[in-house]
């Protein structure tokens, strides 16, 4: 955010700087604006062409420099006052150039050019905004050529009048998307917010205010008559499209995790040539027919009342009080161990056993670090989601068929797992989101707050929250251009002190920079690190760097940076002399996605996560690998053993599993949709699989 700020304000001054003294020599006022517009866009131009050359084509220019010093801003400037100065020279002196209808062209081409790219693409890359820029100046320059009429604006004493013809349809497409749909997310999902209410609803306000004041000045000051009176026709057209798509086209939306809706050919067909159809229609009524404009600009009025009103009575009538806004699990203790026993389980969300099993045959070397571990290849998890599976292997609650869907609320009523752990003596740190454990425990966990600083980033909360909204609103060819995750909302709220389970970046730095250390204050250590592992963004990468845009890195990438994140820690336990006699499990909750295919009753694809563990002791030349059929139950049956619980009533553990061919074992899709699969055999083999779709 810091940096994309410094950008634009670098490219804002000298972008004024230069239209004022252009305005002083050309004594005129009036294009002031546009002829800022021009320079802003041209310097934007030519620091997007760079960024472009230097491997940045794909993210934005503000994503460019998301990690630039000052000095770099230092440096760019030179080569930008030169080009300022040059277009300066040109405009003022060069005759073909000085004709002040190319100014007028370019921004009454370039403007709304900008607009609809960026509505088509949720975002505006380098590669995209050049090729948009040469495109909207080529048009510019024709248009100059063929037409030597000057454009006709809006004076100073109509500025008004052309205000209140855009408002409405400005207003509308504002409120439905900076407001309305922004807060009905939140309020319709208040539990997968960290930041409370209050504040949002603030930044939204302002920031479709500021979006409104945006839009109706630029249309008035960069737009002749005819032109902005045909853009307010066509923002009126796709608010009220949009309103349509979100209230009835729309069917049934899947949950965002991470993967993109798919839907069919026919589908996004349909759908995009309705939408053409109507917008045409429309425009050829609107422009023939004052009395359709009329009608439209009655709809616009009506969405911005009704949802103003639903908006309210939302607010009024809603209970946001009852969830977590301030308590939250913390980054204390996660770099400190026990001078006793310490018992470690890492979390690789989504790592999938074959994946693992590509990387070992890839490159052997790459997992000598892990010699002393076994690799149970062969094994199921309970759930195959992150919401039921971090509660499962923090409870080893086993499904039954009365908790349905709700398993996460009745697994902490019905297991004393953590409470048995604390009452051994094991300090409790469990690193990962607090919504994956039962507030019943917080006073147990050494890392929980009750009382964490949150802010939210300002002008992430605009962006993520007007993505949020264009999902809901974009016909079925654009959705996948605004699809979000978790992540996405996390990042809108500043807490460093707050375990990441969506970045292990943050963990990678606090344990290079400040490295483990051995605490007297307990005796012995329980720690459970949620990574994010396996899962999509993929913003971290094998040489341990991170990318916010998720652009730079891969799968396998990833996977090996977070692993080289769990052998750093493990090399500073060998420097500590507390690796030998450590437990040390590395797992997933879950193993990859795969939907079920109701005709044949399988799975798309097997589904297996990764168990690896080190035992108190255990030595080995290099990894083992084991083919006995194995879950996350005899995982956890050895870890409380390991503990010197009683672990019988968790069951057998990984080394007393036996071969058993026929041995069968349940894995559970709670949503979107409820199935049951059970295993019988090798879980690689698709064919060993058999699933059953449940009732709610």
């Amino acid at each position: 955010m810091q940096q994309g700020i410094v950008v634009f304000a670098l490219i804002l001054i000298f972008a004024l700087a230069s239209a004022f003294v252009w305005m002083v020599f050309s004594h005129d006022r009036m294009r002031f604006i546009r002829a800022a517009f021009l320079f802003f866009n041209g310097i934007y131009f030519v620091l997007s062409i760079v960024k472009s050359l230097l491997g940045s084509s794909e993210n934005t220019l503000f994503e460019s420099f998301w990690d630039a010093e000052m000095q770099t801003y230092i440096h760019y400037s030179v080569p930008i006052g030169v080009l300022c100065l040059v277009t300066l020279v040109l405009l003022l002196k060069v005759k073909w150039f000085s004709d002040k209808q190319i100014i007028d062209t370019f921004c009454a081409v370039m403007f709304p050019g900008t607009m609809l790219s960026f509505l088509i693409c949720g975002r505006i890359s380098n590669r995209l905004y050049c090729v948009v820029f040469a495109v909207c100046a080529c048009l510019a320059l024709a248009a100059k050529i063929t037409d030597r009429k000057a454009s006709v604006y809006y004076q100073k004493t109509e500025l008004w009048k052309a205000v209140r013809a855009a408002a409405p349809y400005v207003g509308a497409w504002v409120v439905m998307h900076c407001v309305f749909l922004p807060n009905e997310l939140y309020i319709s999902n208040p539990g997968e917010f960290t930041g409370s209410y209050g504040p949002l609803l603030a930044i939204t306000l302002c920031g479709a205010l500021l979006t409104v004041i945006l839009l109706i000045l630029g249309e008035v000051f960069l737009l002749p008559k005819a032109m902005m009176h045909y853009m307010n026709l066509f923002i009126m057209e796709i608010t009220l499209l949009g309103y349509i798509q979100n209230m009835f086209l729309n069917g049934k939306m899947e949950i965002l995790d991470g993967d993109e809706q798919v839907w069919t050919a026919t589908q996004q067909i349909t759908n995009i040539v309705l939408w053409f159809i109507v917008i045409a229609a429309l425009m050829v009524l609107c422009t023939k027919k004052k009395a359709v404009v009329k009608i439209g600009r009655a709809a616009c009025i009506y969405i911005i009342l009704i949802q103003t009103v639903t908006l309210g009575y939302l607010i009024i009538t809603t209970d946001l009080g009852g969830y977590r806004q301030s308590g939250e699990l913390t980054i204390q203790n996660s770099l400190e161990v026990a001078e006793g026993q310490n018992v470690l389980v890492f979390v690789l969300d989504r790592l999938d056993s074959s994946w693992m099993e590509t990387v070992y045959e890839e490159d052997t070397g790459f997992c000598e670090p892990l010699a002393d571990f076994i690799f149970y290849r062969n094994a199921t998890s309970q759930f195959a989601n992150t919401g039921p599976g971090i509660p499962y292997l923090l409870t080893a609650t086993a499904w039954k068929e009365a908790y349905g869907t709700d398993y996460g609320v009745y697994a902490y009523q019905d297991s004393t797992l953590l409470q048995d752990i604390r009452q051994q003596g094991f300090d409790l740190g469990i690193y990962t989101d607090a919504d994956y454990v039962s507030g019943q425990l917080y006073d147990m966990i050494s890392n929980y707050s009750a009382a964490v600083g949150k802010n939210y980033d300002i002008g992430a909360t605009m962006y993520t929250m007007w993505k949020c909204a264009m999902y809901q609103t974009t016909p079925f060819i654009l959705k996948n251009r605004y699809s979000y995750y978790s992540d996405d909302i996390a990042e809108i709220v500043k807490a460093p002190q707050v375990w990441d389970t969506e970045n292990d970046f943050p963990f990678w730095e606090r344990l290079r920079t400040g490295g483990l250390t051995v605490s007297d204050d307990y005796a012995e250590a329980f720690r459970f690190y949620h990574m994010h592992g396996a899962h999509e963004p993929y913003t971290f990468s094998e040489d341990m760097k991170y990318d916010k845009t998720g652009r730079e890195s891969d799968l396998y990438a990833q996977i090996r940076g977070s692993l080289k994140i769990v052998y750093a820690y493990m090399e500073q336990l060998r420097a500590l002399g507390k690796y030998d006699d450590a437990t040390i499990i590395i797992t997933a909750d879950h193993g990859q996605q795969t939907d079920f295919i109701e005709e044949t009753g399988k799975p798309q694809k097997v589904s297996s996560p990764v168990i690896m563990i080190k035992e108190p002791h255990q030595t080995g030349s290099q990894l083992q690998i084991s083919d006995v059929p194995v879950s996350q139950a005899e995982m956890l049956a050895s870890m409380v053993r390991t503990m010197g619980m009683d672990h019988q009533q968790y069951g057998v553990t990984l080394d007393e599993a036996v071969n058993d061919p026929e041995k069968e074992r349940t894995f559970l899709k709670l949503y979107p949709e409820f199935v049951k699969y059970t295993i019988v055999g090798d879980v690689s083999d698709i064919d060993n699989w058999k699933g059953e779709m449940l009732q709610e």
